[in-house]
């Protein structure tokens, strides 16, 4: 026979149990969208002047009915422009709208959808002033496959093109985010292949470095903008020391002043004052000022009227901020790009 104890907690480990695995089922089934990506294809052909082509190919698998709607987003902090955007499937040109919200730019488009099927979009941009120039060395540095999204992709790769001037003169490349397989395939493309599937938060960020000595290109005006900001700052920062050393003396100096008893020499003079009348936008107002010597041997005592000039001064407004973006984490990391889609 079972022990009856024995047979209550074998019971109540399987309803733990039960209740654990059903409340796991609805947050999943919660927190999921109908739809993943068989594959994202990103492919960035760096132009002459600087510019880079962005061709992503991105496959949807619908698996339910959802919405007919797709984006994208891409941060615009790190680049000069972006424009030149369209949205295909199977080669025709789909209507697409594009916008610029909270410093990203969004793309919008909508398909016919009878799920269960999948669609292949290919979504292309040029973008201007995407390329790090950095002293004697530029560099691609994308997030080809942004982190913010619900849904997982299966597999991608990312390839970079560059001029043909370039070819054997690029210094290295990298991948970064998730674990991936670098490799050249010839002297100006490289290309970069993920390990593993994306999940939701996960990215794959390239670099490829090459001289600015072939290309001539200038510095983008982000990159400018931001070295100009670090100037500013450490000028007020170099500036700092120095405006130390000149209030310093000052307010020793008032420090004697107001101290500084004008009968017997010594710092023993105490101020106070008190309002009698106060200032109007039509008339100034008054103040009492009573100063007295502390010194026991001293005798100095002196009382009298300043005026208060009305002063019109207003306060001042604050500002607003704040910016959102789609679903999950957005990326950090040095490049542009990222951003999300859905």
């Amino acid at each position: 026979m079972f022990n009856s104890q024995k047979l209550c907690r074998i019971a109540a480990v399987v309803i733990a149990t039960l209740v654990a695995i059903l409340t796991l089922t609805v947050h999943v089934s919660a927190s999921s969208v109908p739809f993943y990506w068989n594959f994202i294809q990103v492919e960035v052909d760096v132009q002459p002047n600087g510019d880079m082509w962005v061709t992503e190919i991105q496959n949807y698998v619908f698996t339910a009915n959802y919405t007919n709607e797709r984006y994208r987003y891409v941060p615009l902090d790190m680049v000069d422009n972006i424009t030149d955007v369209t949205v295909t499937e199977n080669g025709q040109q789909v209507n697409a709208t594009t916008g610029t919200q909270n410093n990203q730019l969004w793309i919008r488009w909508q398909h016919s959808l009878n799920s269960p099927e999948s669609h292949v979009f290919v979504v292309k941009y040029r973008v201007v002033g995407g390329l790090h120039v950095n002293g004697d060395k530029t560099q691609v540095y994308w997030k080809a496959i942004f982190a913010d999204r619900e849904a997982p992709v299966l597999s991608s790769a990312v390839t970079v093109r560059l001029p043909n001037v370039l070819s054997g003169q690029v210094l290295g490349y990298s991948a970064y985010g998730v674990p991936a397989t670098s490799r050249t395939i010839d002297g100006t493309t490289f290309e970069f292949v993920a390990n593993q599937t994306l999940q939701p938060g996960d990215e794959l960020e390239v670099q490829v470095v090459f001289p600015s000595s072939i290309l001539h290109l200038p510095q983008p005006q982000w990159q400018q903008i931001g070295f100009d900001e670090l100037d500013e700052f450490q000028f007020y920062l170099d500036a700092f020391p120095v405006l130390i050393g000149l209030l310093i003396p000052i307010f020793l100096v008032k420090m004697i002043t107001d101290g500084h008893c004008p009968r017997c020499r010594k710092f023993t003079l105490k101020t106070r004052s008190e309002v009698l009348f106060h200032p109007t936008s039509q008339f100034n107002g008054t103040r009492r000022v009573i100063q007295h010597c502390n010194n026991r041997e001293c005798s100095y005592h002196r009382e009298f009227e300043e005026t208060i000039f009305y002063s019109d001064g207003g306060g001042g407004g604050g500002g607003g901020g704040g910016g959102g973006g789609g679903g999950g984490g957005g990326g950090g990391g040095g490049g542009g790009g990222g951003g999300g889609g859905g």
